[in-house]
Order: C-alpha cells, then sequence, then structure tokens
C-alpha cells in the first residue's frame, strides 16, 4: 500500500515520495496549456504548477542569467520533495542541458519535440516563439539536421497581448497575420511558445493548409508514459506564482476557464524543508 504520510515544508504540505507529484514551470500562464492536457491524461497526479512571474521575462533574459534562474527554479522543487518536474517554457527548455540538479529528474518541452519531429514528413517547417528561444538555435539547427526546410520568427508582442488577455481581438488577428505572413509555404508550423496553443483559431485561419505542431502534446505523452501506472486516486494541484498571485488568478479564469487558488512564492529561499 502506498506510504501517504504527509511532511511539512514552510509552506506546502509534500506527501511522500512514494506517491508521484510532478512539479510544472512556466514563466506566466502559458504552461497552463500542458497543465490541462497532463491533468485529463492523469487525474491522479499531485501537480504542483510555479509560475516565476517574479524573474525577468526568461525569452529576454541572457543564456547565463537564464540557466541560473532556471536551476534556482528546479533547486525549490526538489526543497519541496517533488522528484520530476516538466519545464513547460521553451525559452527555459533550452538551457536545461546546462544544469543537473541531483534527485530531480527533468523534462522540457524541446527533446520530446524533437524526438516526435523524426518520425514526421513536413518538406518545410516554420517556428515561431520568443527571442530567447529562436536565437538559441535550438529548435531550428536540429530540426535542419533532420533535412527539415526551416523559416523562424520572433515575436514578443503576440506572446503578451495573449498574456494580457487578449485572444479573440482584432489586435490578435494582425500580429498573428503579420508574424505569419513570411511563412505562407510551410506546411508545419511549430509553436515555440506555450502561450501561441491559446490562438490556435486565429493561427488556422491565416494558415489554413498548415498543420500546427505543439510541444506540449508530445511533452505531455511522452511523460505519461513513462510514469508509473495510473493509482485510481483523485490528485490535488498547488498554484504558486513568484510575482502577483492575484494577477495569475485572474489570468488563469479570464484565458484558461480555471478559477484556482494562488499563492505566492519566494525562489530566493533556498530550501523550503528542513
Amino acid at each position: 500500500m502506498a506510504d501517504s504520510r504527509l511532511f511539512r515544508t514552510s509552506s506546502v504540505f509534500c506527501r511522500s515520495a512514494l506517491l508521484m507529484t510532478v512539479g510544472i514551470c512556466d514563466w506566466g500562464v502559458g504552461g497552463l496549456c500542458l497543465y490541462k492536457a497532463l491533468r485529463a491524461g492523469r487525474p491522479d497526479l499531485d501537480i504542483v504548477y510555479v509560475a516565476d512571474q517574479g524573474a525577468g521575462a526568461y525569452n529576454l533574459l541572457s543564456r547565463e542569467a537564464l540557466t541560473e534562474r532556471v536551476e534556482q527554479v528546479i533547486l525549490t522543487f526538489r526543497a519541496m520533495g517533488i522528484p520530476r518536474v516538466v519545464m513547460a517554457c521553451d525559452s527555459a527548455s533550452t538551457v536545461l542541458d546546462a544544469i543537473a540538479v541531483p534527485g530531480v529528474n527533468v523534462t522540457g518541452v524541446l527533446e520530446p519535440t524533437l524526438r516526435a519531429m523524426r518520425h514526421r514528413s513536413y518538406r518545410e517547417v516554420g517556428i515561431i516563439g520568443g527571442r530567447r528561444t529562436i536565437l538559441s538555435g535550438a529548435y531550428g539547427r536540429s530540426l535542419r539536421k533532420q533535412r527539415f526546410m526551416v523559416v523562424q520568427r520572433v515575436s514578443e508582442d503576440l506572446a503578451n497581448l495573449i498574456e494580457s488577455g487578449q485572444v479573440n481581438t482584432p489586435e490578435i488577428m494582425e500580429s498573428v497575420r503579420d508574424m505569419l505572413e513570411p511563412l505562407a509555404k510551410v506546411d508545419g508550423l511549430l509553436l515555440a511558445n506555450t502561450h501561441y496553443p491559446l490562438v490556435a483559431s486565429s493561427i488556422r485561419e491565416a494558415l489554413p493548409n498548415t498543420e500546427i505542431i505543439d510541444p506540449s502534446v508530445f511533452t505531455v505523452s511522452e511523460l505519461i508514459s513513462d510514469l508509473p501506472e495510473f493509482s485510481g486516486n483523485e490528485g490535488k494541484t498547488t498554484f504558486y506564482s513568484t510575482g502577483n498571485p492575484m494577477a495569475m488568478k485572474a489570468s488563469a479564469r479570464m484565458l484558461f476557464g480555471l478559477n484556482i487558488n494562488v499563492r505566492s512564492l519566494s525562489i530566493a529561499e533556498p530550501k523550503l524543508a528542513a
């Protein structure tokens, strides 16, 4: 029988490591796309979601600064007693190769997507994402090695519009059209930003003959296949923000229809458990 003992940290009750708890982190609320998919596929999991909104926008940080911040986040999950973590952010996923935190199995969205793309036969792939993700070459370089033609576009404005709650607006449609205009001939479009699935309908309208490639789908599929068998229990979710919890709560309700309670979290505290 699974051990259900609880131990107390300074900010959260965590179940024994014998029970599966998964941590999810994104800079903002875009990672809730991945969260919802994981919750639907494995309703028995305990999930801890951290929106690191108190940090500088991940896609604008230098590689060195981003690596340091992501490592701090992973160490915080370890202090919570969470052995499995998903970095739902594309930008954060580009620096995971430089991070190793003993005791924590960390998955990004990059590698599962590249593995899945090996089985696809697109002629030309478009990639849209934030500055850090695109300039890192993490997707583009690897896909070219797989013999895909690749066209990439950086867009900071679109993610900012979505994060502010603008999804079905003329501003969104105009931003989508402007960004996708050079990608009219691609037959696969990789959404290298967790916010972009929220405007998939606008993207399909702009590129009706293009297949949308969502990294969160491949990431969740791989994660679920690697987890212990379904327990039959009902899992719980705890939400944190390192920024403004009320702002995150409002965004989650407005963009995802989720009515959640959000706690404040300080990453500056290196140890949450004794």
